[in-house]
């Protein structure tokens, strides 16, 4: 293969999908990234926002400081929208350009590292493997923690290969630095995939060597925890250590009424359906043979450990694989190159088994992105079509609040509403709007609970509501507020956009999208066949006006 052309059309994929396709096109798979994340830094650009329990000052497991980065580009960026009369939805696109950045800046560094301690073809893998890789597409853009802390992995992967080639104390103490900026600012819990390397340098070391290894780690380390500390605790206005917090509630503190087992369990195989669904299989397969190389046993070791820890916690979450997506892409493109090299057949032969490897690995990971992007992306077209208006306006969602994409969606007169729905757990509240961001974030929010109980107080009443978005999908839920397919007079279909329904699609419908041509294709006779494992249907997600009597 010539891997020069190769890298660089690679890396022409890379600026493509990291600055345009990411930014405009992934969907947001999470409420939590919206209420958590998104929610308050509108809340500190524009001044309003929704407010979860776990940014009370009484609890306080969520950082400001994480949100400090975007804030510093997107502020001047809201003035300059502001002066040329744009929507503000723009900014949640500027600030996916830039999450998108990051990680093409780390990935290509990464590229580099493997290039000069491995090899340029197992770099020229790794490259395929990442712009063709379903979970790094949209993890990659995402405003989360764990998604934060799998691009700041690639650091630390980055100079944990330097330090397996050389041994130098420099390159493992800047490996361990970019896991501490990962957990302290981002998730605390990937610093144990840490352990297997620090395990490495003890025996593989003089202890005097790892003494003087072990304080300049750990002064990094304090700083890195001081400096996140220190903004956290200004913003809530006593001393807030976000990482320890969120440790005490998902592990040591946590109980049968709080803790993450209060949103859902899944079982154990739940991971491995994960991985199946965001990494191609050529790939995951290719990892299984990169574990032979055990010159890497401590990358390999903290992949195994991350696995360990995580398919024996009763709560699970997509998100949670995050910070492993590169240790798998590394992993694969390590086995790949392996093969390669250990073939014993004509080159011929080589030439076609690899070719169909990576166009397998390529369609199966386009049909999933094609997918993420038709069945899902809905919401962040429908709420960019809310119209300008005058005086207060108030979109309301019942049971379809938790796919809200953002308060920046919303015109700076618009605020999001909940009504009934028969939802029965802690819905978000609201920051309070006064011109003291820091007053308000410090102000103990009333109805918070971190046992996710129901408060009414959340909730409006129909009759504020000017718009309304749902499904067009008859409720029978006698607990609904509104049932779009009946609403009251006097509200009408403003916009809509296709959403997949999931249960009335099939499971590969939902997981893969197939274009439309190639499914005619197959026999009439075999179609009744090919329906009970492949069909997808759409329900219209709907954005609805009322339109009120003029007085």
């Amino acid at each position: 293969m010539n891997s020069n052309w190769t890298s660089v059309i690679l890396f022409g994929a890379f600026v493509a999908c990291r600055f345009y396709l990411q930014p405009t096109y992934s969907l947001i798979s999470d409420c939590d990234e919206t209420f958590n994340y998104w929610e308050p830094l509108n809340f500190l650009l524009r001044g309003f926002g929704k407010q979860t329990w776990e940014y009370s000052p009484e609890y306080s497991i969520r950082s400001w400081a994480f949100l400090i980065p975007l804030y510093s580009v997107l502020n001047p960026s809201m003035r300059i929208l502001e002066a040329f009369h744009l929507p503000m939805f723009n900014l949640f696109y500027i600030a996916r350009f830039f999450l998108g950045l990051f990680s093409l800046v780390m990935e290509w560094l990464f590229f580099e590292e493997i290039k000069s301690t491995l090899s340029t073809q197992t770099a020229t893998f790794w490259l395929f493997f990442q712009v063709f890789n379903p979970g790094w597409f949209h993890a990659s853009v995402e405003l989360l923690p764990s998604s934060f802390a799998m691009i700041s992995l690639l650091g630390s992967l980055k100079f944990t290969l330097r330090y397996l080639s050389t041994g130098a104390q420099d390159a493992f103490v800047k490996a361990l630095l970019f896991n501490f900026v990962g957990g302290i600012l981002g998730w605390p819990f990937v610093m144990i995939l840490s352990v297997p390397l620090v395990v490495h340098y003890i025996f593989s070391h003089r202890i005097l060597n790892t003494l003087k290894a072990g304080i300049s780690a750990a002064s990094r380390l304090a700083v890195v925890t001081a400096v996140v500390f220190a903004v956290d605790s200004m913003f809530y206005g006593k001393f807030t250590p976000v990482a320890w917090n969120i440790v005490m509630y998902n592990v040591i503190g946590a109980n049968e009424k709080s803790g993450p087992n209060i949103f859902g369990v899944e079982p154990w195989y739940y991971y491995i359906f994960s991985l199946l669904l965001n990494i191609p299989l050529p790939v995951l397969l290719g990892s299984i043979v990169g574990l032979s190389n055990l010159r890497l046993w401590p990358v390999w070791g903290a992949l195994a450990t991350w696995l360990t820890v995580f398919l024996l916690q009763p709560h699970k979450e997509e998100r949670f694989l995050y910070p492993i997506y590169g240790f798998v892409t590394l992993a694969s493109s390590v086995g790949f190159s392996s093969f390669w090299r250990k073939w014993s057949g004509s080159k011929l032969t080589r030439n076609t088994v690899f070719l169909i490897l990576l166009c397998s690995t390529a369609s199966q990971a386009l049909l999933r992105m094609f997918a993420l992007v038709q069945n899902y992306k809905a919401p962040l077209d429908v709420y960019s079509h809310l119209p300008e208006a005058s005086g207060p306006q108030t979109v309301c969602v019942g049971r379809e609040w938790f796919h809200f994409p953002a308060s920046m969606f919303l015109p700076d007169n618009y605020r999001l509403g909940f009504v009934p729905s028969g939802f029965d757990g802690l819905l978000p509240g609201d920051f309070k709007e006064t011109d003291s961001i820091l007053n308000s974030i410090r102000d103990k929010p009333v109805g918070m609970n971190n046992q996710n109980l129901f408060d009414s107080s959340k909730l409006v009443v129909t009759e504020q509501c000017d718009y309304f978005v749902d499904f067009m999908l008859h409720s029978d839920n006698e607990k609904d507020a509104f049932d779009p397919t009946n609403l009251p007079q006097g509200w009408k279909k403003l916009y809509s956009a296709l959403f997949v329904d999931a249960p009335e699609s099939k499971f590969f419908g939902r997981a893969l999208l197939l274009p439309e041509g190639l499914t005619r294709l197959i026999p009439q006779q075999l179609q009744s066949r090919w329906s009970k494992i492949y069909q997808v249907k759409y329900l219209e997600y709907c954005i609805f006006e009322r339109h009120r009597e003029e007085v």
